[in-house]
């Protein structure tokens, strides 16, 4: 993946991406959810990876009451947004395989739909194994490959360009685990539907987010967009409107003491 253009997407992406980011949320606070039940009352050092508006952070503060609250991201004007919500933040433009963090320095480290950006799991599930203060938590959401599969079965029929990014199975995500010093402590997967009143909602929705960024195996043709837009008719539903499923992966792992 080209991380400076990504940067770039969801840079551009960071003015409009909370009036578009309703399932983003709706993961986020499934994810807080289950962080807060972790045994851990309170963190001196709190990492949101990949924050974009750092629509976590305050969930993050006001139940760990961290000492230090470090918000990472890729794209400085996503860091500026989440800024605003957390005034007591510390802002820090970087890769999320490779943060700028001490080793042995982090009580709890959280990131929502973020790596499903990452080529391969196991350079950042190494690397957060170092920075984990021994008995420290990662707690994660990312994207499985079921993820907007009627986009891209839609796709397939217009042409053989890559319009959907691929995410890894699970099978990664664990084994990349099991092959790290950390422990899976909590998996859960589920499927989550959202309807639109167009696919062309859909379309808009993923560039206001950022996420219509892809990496291209083939130069998609000009003037596809129609087509797919009509291959997409055969998912409508009994309601009269258009789903798109989202594969979600939910992961705990702790650093042993």
């Amino acid at each position: 993946m080209d991380k400076r253009a990504v940067a770039q997407v969801f840079g551009r992406a960071a003015e409009h991406y909370d009036g578009a980011a309703h399932l983003q949320r709706r993961v986020a606070d499934q994810l807080m959810a289950q962080v807060s039940e972790l045994p851990l009352r309170q963190a001196g050092h709190v990492v949101d990876l990949g924050t974009g508006t750092g629509y976590c952070l305050p969930s993050l503060a006001q139940r760990f009451q961290p000492s230090l609250l470090t918000a990472l991201d890729l794209a400085e004007p996503m860091l500026a947004r989440a800024r605003q919500r957390v005034a007591q933040v510390s802002p820090v433009q970087a890769d999320l395989e490779n943060p700028p963090l001490a080793d042995n320095s982090v009580d709890l480290a959280v990131s929502s739909l973020a790596v499903q950006w990452l080529d391969r799991p196991d350079a950042f599930i190494n690397r957060l194994a170092q920075v984990l203060k021994p008995g420290g938590y990662l707690a994660l959401s990312t994207l499985g490959p079921k993820t907007l599969a009627e986009l891209r079965q839609a796709w397939a029929q217009v042409d053989q360009a890559t319009h959907v990014n691929r995410f890894l199975p699970a099978s990664d995500w664990q084994a990349a685990i099991a092959a790290s010093s950390l422990t899976l402590t909590l998996w859960h997967e589920e499927q989550l539907e959202v309807r639109y009143d167009a696919p062309l909602n859909l379309v808009r929705e993923l560039k206001a987010l950022g996420a219509h960024h892809v990496e291209r195996q083939h130069t998609p043709a000009v003037g596809h967009l129609r087509p797919m837009l009509r291959a997409y008719e055969e998912f409508i539903c009994a309601d009269g409107r258009y789903p798109a499923t989202w594969d979600v992966f939910y992961l705990i792992v702790r650093k042993a003491l």
